[in-house]
């Protein structure tokens, strides 16, 4: 069987980079190394940063004295950053910059005066920590959706990086029609803008899709749904072990797809188990 592989299936410049840092650090060997939350929405790769001596902690106060804390491509909440910096933890900082935009903008856009939109899911550890730097009234209104009733004159709206497009647009659309001023900031990655639509691109020239991530990634749930609105026969799998070959009776060519947060070789095993089915 084909199987023809997205472009800008795999690690994004944002998680390489952090990636990388983690790495970095652990290298070093002088101290121990914890990352704050799992460093990406990855269990595999998580998995091998643990076998390299990198552990994770849920919370600041978890952390031994001595130890470095390396907050996750996602970034942190606000009071879990003031607390690291009380208790003298060395901090290396991995949060994504197209994260940060938007962790200032809040902030910004909240001393302006402006109640905070953010589109996306708010249980999310990027949103946490983006609601966490609004200085003033935020809600976080999940895709899909309806929207509350916000009592506020100006509204300004941020979009969690991996958020849909056309979501945002939604949104921004309705809530325009109900406060007297909008400001719309569109913080989604332009790497997931390109990723969704590589994804779309693929799902119409195959006979049928894999998208390849964490079941936890928000940004590779997204693909999935994007390419099944396309290609029914869209299959989510962390790994090559949860391929079934019944799902590809009848099939040519099978595209891959993989999130942002997906490591090289955990796309090349499932590539590798797809062309062995006949």
């Amino acid at each position: 069987m084909d199987v023809k592989i997205a472009r800008t299936a795999g690690f994004c410049w944002g998680v390489r980079r952090t990636v990388d840092k983690v790495l970095a650090v652990a290298a070093d060997g002088g101290r121990p190394v914890v990352t704050l939350g799992p460093i990406i929405h990855n269990p595999q790769a998580v998995e091998r940063m643990r076998e390299r001596g990198v552990g994770t902690v849920a919370e600041v106060r978890e952390v031994a004295p001595g130890t470095t804390v390396v907050v996750r491509t996602h970034g942190a909440v606000k009071p879990e950053l003031a607390l690291a910096r009380e208790r003298g933890l060395e901090v290396v900082d991995g949060t994504c910059p197209y994260v940060k935009y938007p962790q200032a903008m809040a902030q910004r856009l909240s001393r302006e005066g402006y109640h905070v939109v953010v589109v996306g899911d708010a249980n999310h550890a990027e949103v946490k920590g983006v609601v966490s730097f609004a200085e003033g009234p935020c809600t976080v209104v999940k895709p899909g959706a309806p929207l509350p009733e916000i009592k506020a004159k100006k509204v300004a709206v941020l979009a969690q990086t991996t958020c849909i497009g056309e979501e945002f647009e939604r949104v921004v659309g309705a809530l325009a029609l109900r406060h007297k001023e909008v400001r719309a900031v569109n913080t989604i990655c332009s790497d997931t803008e390109e990723r969704q639509a590589d994804a779309r691109a693929l799902a119409r020239g195959v006979d049928a899709v894999v998208v390849v991530g964490g079941k936890n990634s928000a940004n590779t749930r997204h693909l999935a749904e994007i390419c099944r609105e396309i290609q029914p026969r869209t299959w989510h799998v962390e790994t090559a072990d949860e391929l079934d070959p019944a799902w590809f009776q009848g099939c040519g060519v099978v595209g891959l797809s993989a999130g942002a947060s997906t490591p090289d070789w955990v796309i090349e095993g499932v590539a590798a188990r797809l062309r062995g089915f006949p």
